[in-house]
């Protein structure tokens, strides 16, 4: 792993280990506040309260410090694909809140996350064929010329012209003979998981539609690879082929 590698998945780790002692700074505060009323209610409750809290906080940390030996190392020690989906959805709230308050743009924050996501993804790959592979694209692939709609199942109308890298994309996808869609919006990316039905996703998209795709996933795993946007977001990007061949080598696609 290089150094630049080990560095951004450094920065979601740090931010989040931040955001967690954030989230006990708050939780203390609030105990401290409301203790008398407990104490009111029911001798001793407060510290019931403060061991479940301080309980609780702890299985949070050594989840992310899970999370955070596994990207690091390439080797899974996470129990469950669970254990991701609870912490992360615990701490991505703070870790953005941290990340404003501090300075550090909530792109670089995501696509560190993006890295660490990754890393575990492939921490918990097999090493054997993954079943059924879904090719996730967004429709700004498309070049904004083009007048052949390629979404909502109409991938089949790419004339591979060669002006987007959908032909491109198609013609993996057709060689590793794997299911791909071009959606719209994350509604339509939902509704197309939930009929495609895959093992694993593949998804090309932005630092902010991966980081919620990925999130709202959970906990199929969802292997994200940045688009390029040459042209501002949203309209007319492109992806790196080869990085897309990667991510499919990745799953040992062994078809629809």
């Amino acid at each position: 792993m290089s150094s630049v590698e080990l560095g951004e998945k450094r920065l979601f780790i740090s931010v989040a280990a931040g955001g967690l002692l954030l989230l006990v700074l708050m939780a203390a505060g609030a105990w401290y506040l409301i203790a008398p009323r407990l104490d009111e209610l029911y001798e001793g409750l407060p510290e019931i309260v403060g061991v479940a809290a301080l309980l609780a906080f702890s299985a949070i940390a050594v989840g992310l410090l899970m999370i955070a030996v596994s990207a690091v190392t390439g080797q899974r020690v996470l129990f469950s694909q669970r254990i991701t989906s609870t912490v992360v959805r615990i701490l991505f709230p703070p870790v953005l809140m941290l990340s404003s308050i501090i300075g550090i743009k909530k792109d670089s924050v995501k696509r560190s996350f993006i890295a660490v996501n990754n890393a575990l993804v492939a921490a918990g790959r097999s090493g054997e064929p993954e079943g059924k592979v879904l090719l996730l694209l967004p429709h700004c692939l498309q070049a904004t010329s083009c007048r052949h709609r390629v979404t909502g199942g109409l991938i089949e109308n790419c004339q591979g012209c060669g002006k987007c890298v959908i032909a491109g994309l198609l013609e993996l996808a057709s060689t590793h003979d794997m299911a791909l869609a071009v959606a719209t919006g994350g509604t339509l990316a939902r509704r197309v998981i939930v009929e495609a039905r895959p093992t694993a996703i593949i998804a090309v998209a932005c630092e902010t539609d991966l980081t919620s795709g990925i999130r709202d996933s959970y906990p199929l795993p969802v292997f994200g690879v940045l688009n390029e946007r040459p042209n501002g977001p949203c309209r007319d990007t492109t992806v790196d082929l080869d990085r897309v061949a990667e991510a499919i080598a990745l799953f040992g696609v062994s078809g629809r």
